[in-house]
């Protein structure tokens, strides 16, 4: 390489370094004199089955005064679930339903109806066998992969308490795949189970409200709530909703079309031309550059 390169090449990161400079000094001025940013509004799709139809009014009243909650649009239906694809195929379900539209949050709520065997086409798989919940696990992460691939964040909500013992125990179970499989996709997985017991842990169809007076929570079913009941089980998720919120993820870096070759630089960097020689200038630490350090010294 001869002397000229070289030093083009020199000279091109010391002009990136000083031009990213510029630009950050220019971008902090305007923004010190730019009005707010906008609010972010977003939607929110309740998806599962006919306890995640209770939850949907209990979002409703929970996040009422919250300005950045927009629309929230329930899209459960009664008797379904993640086993009986029979009846509904719930993958298929949500396919349809974000080809119709796109949601900011999914809230999804399963299980309710889940406890029995799985059928397919390799058989049939009695309920909490080995083959079983590999076919389950498989399914709940097609929901998941469906509705972050459309943009969504993905908050599961387990299964509160029941009155029947054994019903329970498995809701105990089902709640254990779903944390494993959300957290496993970085979703959230949220617990209604506090909220939906006394102070023992234990099913009451009375829990004191917010004054410490006693109010029914629970329906003659043992399953599902009232209108007081899912407002308390909608809690946990309302604080989930507003943190995902208060704490967005960072977005993934943004790509650029650079002008050598059509290759993909990141959009921070500069892409530029010395006497007919194409650079592509990486952001550095202009203290850091030989041609500062040289003439430090």
């Amino acid at each position: 390489m001869g002397e000229f390169p070289r030093l083009a090449a020199r000279l091109a990161v010391a002009f990136c370094a000083a031009g990213l400079m510029s630009f950050a000094s220019l971008a902090s001025d305007t923004a010190d004199e730019s009005a707010p940013a906008e609010l972010e509004v977003h939607r929110i799709g309740v998806f599962g089955d006919s306890l995640a139809d209770g939850l949907w009014v209990g979002l409703q009243r929970g996040l009422r005064r919250d300005p950045r909650a927009g629309e929230i649009i329930q899209l459960s239906e009664v008797s379904t679930g993640l086993t009986n694809y029979v009846y509904r195929d719930i993958s298929e379900k949500t396919r349809d339903q974000l080809a119709l539209d796109d949601y900011d949050t999914a809230v999804v709520m399963f299980g309710s109806n889940d406890i029995q065997g799985i059928r397919t086409d390799r058989g049939v798989f009695r309920f909490r066998s080995a083959s079983w919940e590999a076919v389950y696990r498989e399914r709940i992460r097609d929901i998941i992969t469906q509705l972050q691939a459309d943009g969504s964040e993905v908050i599961w909500v387990g299964l509160p308490v029941m009155r029947s013992e054994g019903y329970d125990d498995n809701t105990v179970y089902l709640n254990g795949i779903f944390r494993e499989e959300v957290e496993a996709l970085g979703g959230t997985f949220v617990s209604t189970r506090a909220a939906s017991a006394d102070e023992t842990g234990a099913y009451a169809p009375y829990l004191p409200d917010s004054q410490g007076n006693p109010r029914l929570v629970r329906a003659d079913d043992g399953i599902h709530f009232t209108l007081g009941g899912y407002t308390r089980i909608a809690a946990p998720v309302v604080d989930a909703i507003q943190y995902a919120w208060d704490n967005p993820a960072p977005p993934e870096p943004a790509l650029a079309e650079a002008g050598t070759g059509g290759r993909q630089i990141p959009a921070d960097w500069l892409d530029l031309s010395l006497n007919g020689q194409a650079y592509i200038c990486q952001p550095v630490d202009v203290d850091d550059t030989p041609l500062v350090a040289r003439a430090a010294d």
